[in-house]
């Protein structure tokens, strides 16, 4: 039963998100237009590897930012304040499959973008097929996971739509500047590096790349070889940090998550 609401309401939320042209255009046009930033940055190499195909990886994680954190946080507040999210509840869906369906229909989104984007970097900045293709999916699957609560999180406080493009813009360039997305913080002090790979976009970055290069990111450059095997050793403790920051956001979504309109 849960898995059959979270499906139809998954399938609600992408015929949705069709017919409401800036939601299509955060989820879909931007973050594919910023995945093509990286063909402009195509020549030279960064931390050992093409700086073209660096920015796309950084950018494959970025994105999840925008399809799920940004949008998630943007319906869950409009859906609260026309009553929508109230109404649900009411219902015979769980809480589990509203907050699922929602999420599901990201991550589609989300996974498919990042295939056409490797395609595109196949294509036009010479890149090749990801060393370890499933540790990189899981890396993007867990990243929209652990947006979803995130966002829950955020929307309760946000006042309204309208104001969450602006709510999250400090949480976009706290997690921009200091995953690595875009650039390597190998120059920063040692407790700067600390703090940003603790962030919660930092080890999504990481795991894309390592599974995208077959590198381990982990590690300061020059960044070593690893085999398949050794790839999901080098990512075990970066999958285990997006794990921890999925908990912490449920925990936050709990205390501060709002179901009704705000009365102020």
């Amino acid at each position: 039963m849960l898995l059959n609401h979270t499906l139809r309401l998954a399938r609600l939320d992408l015929a949705l998100l069709t017919r409401n042209r800036m939601a299509f255009f955060t989820t879909i046009a931007f973050p594919l237009l910023l995945g093509c930033v990286a063909l402009l940055l195509k020549d030279g190499f960064v931390s050992g590897v093409s700086s073209g195909l660096y920015i796309l990886t950084g950018m494959l994680a970025l994105i999840g930012f925008f399809v799920t954190f940004m949008h998630l946080t943007t319906v869950f507040t409009v859906r609260r304040e026309e009553l929508v999210l109230k109404r649900m509840r009411g219902s015979v869906l769980s809480e589990a499959a509203i907050f699922g369906g929602s999420g599901l229909a990201c991550t589609v989104i989300y996974v498919l973008q990042v295939a056409a984007i490797i395609t595109l970097g196949m294509v036009a900045l010479g890149g090749h097929m990801p060393r370890n293709i499933p540790l990189l999916f899981l890396g993007v699957v867990l990243g929209s996971v652990m947006f979803v609560p995130m966002a829950a999180a955020l929307s309760g406080f946000t006042k309204s739509g309208e104001s969450a493009q602006i709510t999250v813009l400090p949480a976009m360039l706290v997690l921009a500047t200091t995953s690595q997305a875009s650039f390597p913080l190998a120059g920063m002090p040692d407790i700067v590096q600390r703090v940003a790979g603790a962030l919660p976009l930092s080890p999504v970055v990481d795991v894309i790349r390592i599974g995208y290069f077959g590198q381990d990111f982990t590690q300061a450059a020059p960044h070593p070889a690893v085999s398949f095997a050794e790839s999901w050793v080098a990512a075990g403790p970066r999958l285990l940090l997006i794990a921890a920051w999925i908990v912490v956001g449920v925990l936050i979504a709990r205390k501060h998550f709002r179901w009704e309109p705000r009365s102020s």
